[in-house]
This record gives structure tokens, sequence and C-alpha cells, in this order.
């Protein structure tokens, strides 16, 4: 999943996701919001690169496939743990059917548990595998910082005012902003280097503080919520109040 913050990361981001999802073999979702996409943003002009080519992954063309005694669509990971496809058109070397489950790295039919678990492991260690190709988290630290903020999508731009805010009133607080899951290292060592995070998000149910919490193994105490669900965008002072007040300061 990729996360931007504003319609210029969405035009970036967009054409990343093609990449990411034929790179990888996977879907892959951008969620914006309606703060993004029905508001007036001001952004740096969109500018498309006509030198731009596309990441198809790893596909086998018709030479590749004359050079092997057989094609497995499931087999031979390289080491993000992605095997190799086919396009249609290909030769009919290339061609293959596969059940939607219950099969093996062979793509052969199978119903025995060691054989099926196998190639959903690999899955696992590949969606990995694409965590450092995801767009980097934004990560901006304050000298002395203790607290330690992170945010998502368009929560971006008023999150970093009341960071103004919060340090003329004492409360200086580093920032981070997810971009992309799965989540790379850094997201787990931004918490676990200070003594409290908040997790602002325009979420009733705090999804991102549980993902993080899930998928890095942090305590779900060490983050606090910050919360707006109302349906307007994100404020300041939202965010500044509830610091505050969790923080017991008046």
């Amino acid at each position: 999943m990729l996360f931007p913050a504003n319609p210029f990361e969405c035009f970036e981001f967009a054409a990343q996701c093609f990449d990411l999802a034929e790179r990888f073999q996977t879907p892959v979702f951008m969620l914006s919001d309606l703060d993004i996409g029905m508001n007036d943003w001001v952004v740096p002009r969109l500018t498309w690169d006509d030198d731009y080519v596309p990441d198809r992954g790893r596909v086998l063309n018709d030479e590749n496939l004359a050079e092997i005694a057989e094609f497995f669509r499931y087999a031979d990971e390289d080491d993000q743990f992605v095997t190799p496809r086919t396009l249609p058109g290909s030769i009919s070397k290339g061609a293959y059917f596969i059940r939607g489950s219950g099969h093996d790295k062979y793509g052969h039919y199978t119903e025995m548990p060691d054989e099926y678990q196998e190639v959903i492991d690999r899955l696992k260690l590949k969606h990995a595998a694409a965590a450092p190709h995801v767009p980097a988290p934004i990560v901006e630290r304050r000298q002395g910082a203790k607290v330690g903020v992170i945010t998502v999508g368009s929560c971006d731009l008023a999150v970093r005012e009341a960071l103004e805010e919060l340090e003329t009133q004492g409360v200086v607080a580093d920032f981070l902003r997810v971009r992309g899951f799965p989540f790379v290292d850094e997201v787990r060592r931004f918490v676990e280097e200070h003594e409290r995070c908040f997790v602002v998000e325009q979420n009733r149910d705090a999804q991102l503080r549980s993902l993080i919490s899930i998928e890095t193994g942090v305590a779900m105490e060490k983050m606090n919520p910050v919360l707006a669900y109302g349906g307007f965008p994100l404020s300041a002072q939202q965010v500044v109040d509830s610091v505050l007040t969790q923080m017991e300061i008046p």
C-alpha cells in the first residue's frame, strides 16, 4: 500500500504502484482521501517523464523460454522471492494453467499441507522483500526531542503545523510520516527511540497504530492514538489539544 499526502504524491505514486505490482506480482493499493481528491492544493507542477520505462519485473520472453527445459510458474524464485512469469502471446512453452488455490510451486494440484505451505511462505517472504522498494517514510528530527509523532496521508501539513505550536509550549517532538507498507525497519526504530509516541490518523479505530504494532512488534502501549474522524480535514489544533491532554499539560 502507498499513502500519498497530496495530489503531487498521488501523481508520482501512481506509476510506482504499477511498477511494484508487476515487479512483485501482487496487488498494490494507493490510499487517497476526500481532502486530497476534492480540495484545492498548492503543489509542484505535475510533469511526466517521457523517458520513464515501466518495470515489468521478471518476464520470460520467447528466447528465454527456448533456453529452458520446462517452465514452472511458481518455481525458480530470485533473491526477492519473485518467480518468473510469461505474457500472453508467448510460445507454447510459456503457457500454463493454474488453480486459484491448492497448488505446489510447480503449479501442480496438491492437497499436501507441506507443499501448499511452501507456496504461502514464499509469498510472505516476497512481501517482506518489497518493503525497501515502497516510498520511504519522511522523518524530521528536532534537537532534544523525546516524543515522536507518526502520521499518514493528508494529515501531513496539519501535523507539521501542530509540532511547531507544541514546541512553543515546551513539547519538542520528532516527526515521521508513513508513505508505504510493508513498513521498513526505520518505523520500528523511530518508535523504540522515543519515550512516547503519538500516532495521528483520521480513523475511528486507530488502524495505523494497530498495524505498526502488529507488523513491527512494538508494544501498543508505547503509542498513543490521536484520532479525528468527523469528516472535516484534520486541523493542527486538534493534534495540539490531544497531545497536551494526553501528556497532562494544561
